[in-house]
């Protein structure tokens, strides 16, 4: 059993290149939080990229500016004070442990319930730091050392890589699509539910928005339709749409997938995730689609009424639900034959190595002859590479390849790199 001395936070501000828009509103920067802490002699720091918009959208249109930003930094200071003291087995018990409180203390913060996600994401970077020192202590190396019992039968891939998942948001060129598509992109992760520039909610606003994602979709599609890949079964560039909850009826729905239809695309739709609010609790299980949860999916709970919904495949966060959550989430997908892959949050370096190796244990969708990943951070960050020289020292990163990360013993053996010093502690000072 490990006992929590200390447990501090702080936090850095990264810009974006462009204004990075999703859910109909955009960002222009990203916190990342980092916590620090101690245990029975063993150390570890974390960043945690913090997303207001993507974990509450509710929270991001009530506190505009930072100040989102400053309500979720402070959920994270109250984890860290609660922390300290507490003693643990696994850093998986505690997230249920603190989860009551941390939502009691949204919600004085807001004056009203925040979703579940939004304290999940506040909680990456204390998950991370506690999983660390854990692997000291036990001398754990291989991320596969690391996976709870319970969740051993879910993640039993090995990959030698990782298809590459690029995030295709609004804004993105037909020449970058273009450049994507014929330097070996197999599965693009495609933004829909665009902003209309009406009042968000309208009946013209659904209706601009459902004319603007046809458009995008078959422009994208009209771009790559004749590059083939040796990644995907069929051997086609695949399309993951992502909504993002915009849509609000199932009218609207199939109005989206007959524009699919027409322009011939239907063969390329990998997933739909998300086309509806989380409240919105509507059937999909008819459609011959398969539908992802995302940020509805923040618990096993919603993971299994999903599943009842019709959902065939859940994005696996561990980067934005926990690494502990996540281990919950992929053991009852796996359970009930339900797809899984390893999603994005616009994260720094740090994280994103975290994703990979979730993801080199994780199943490969049934569309896919490989595992695949969504990184998307080096085409949105303006510091990318400054924020990798804050990776540990030797940590040798597995960089992309017609398409894929290419892993290897070295990439296999790199969590003890991973959960040593790193240049995050620099935000603490000499303590």
């Amino acid at each position: 059993m490990l006992k929590i001395q200390k447990c501090k936070v702080t936090h850095v501000k990264e810009a974006l290149i462009s204004p990075f828009g999703f859910k109909g509103g955009y960002l222009t920067q990203l916190w990342q939080s980092v916590v620090k802490v101690e245990c029975d002699g063993y150390f570890a720091a974390s960043p945690c990229t913090q997303s207001v918009l993507w974990s509450d959208p509710k929270v991001f249109s009530a506190f505009p500016g930072e100040k989102g930003d400053e309500i979720m930094l402070s959920v994270t200071k109250k984890a860290c004070e609660m922390l300290e003291g507490m003693s643990f087995n696994t850093p998986d018990e505690l997230i249920p442990a603190l989860l009551p409180a941390l939502k009691k203390h949204a919600f004085t913060l807001t004056g009203f319930e925040v979703a579940e996600t939004f304290i999940l994401n506040s909680l990456v970077g204390v998950d991370i730091a506690l999983w660390s020192v854990w692997c000291q202590k036990h001398g754990v190396t291989r991320f596969e050392d690391m996976v709870p019992e319970k969740a051993k039968t879910a993640m039993n891939a090995c990959h030698q890589s990782l298809a590459r998942i690029p995030l295709v948001s609004y804004g993105v060129s037909a020449d970058e699509i273009k450049r994507l598509g014929e330097t070996g992109t197999a599965l693009m992760k495609i933004k829909i539910g665009a902003p209309s520039g009406k009042e968000p909610g309208s009946e013209e606003d659904m209706q601009i928005m459902v004319e603007k994602d046809i458009d995008r979709i078959s422009a994208i599609h009209n771009l790559v339709k004749d590059i083939s890949t040796p990644l995907t079964k069929n051997g086609k560039i695949m399309y993951y749409l992502d909504a993002n909850g915009r849509y609000d009826t199932l009218t609207r729905l199939e109005s989206l997938l007959e524009g699919i239809e027409k322009m011939g695309a239907s063969d390329r739709i990998a997933l739909i995730e998300e086309p509806f609010s989380a409240e919105k609790e509507y059937y999909v299980g008819d459609y011959n689609y398969v539908f992802n949860a995302d940020e509805s999916a923040h618990s096993v709970e919603d993971v299994k009424k999903r599943i009842e919904m019709g959902y065939k495949a859940v994005a696996l966060k561990p980067i934005a639900k926990t690494v502990s959550v996540s281990f919950d989430m992929i053991t009852a997908a796996r359970e009930k034959g339900c797809g899984v892959l390893c999603a994005d949050l616009t994260v720094n370096p740090f994280l994103a190595e975290w994703n990979k190796q979730f993801a080199s244990l994780s199943p490969a969708l049934d569309v896919m002859n490989v595992g695949c990943i969504e990184i998307n951070g080096d085409a949105n960050y303006t510091r990318w590479n400054e924020m990798k020289s804050l990776l540990p020292a030797g940590y040798s990163v597995s960089e992309e390849n017609k398409g894929a990360f290419q892993l290897n013993s070295q990439f296999f053996g790199g969590l003890s790199l991973l959960t040593g010093e790193n240049g995050y502690y620099k935000y603490f000072g000499k303590e």
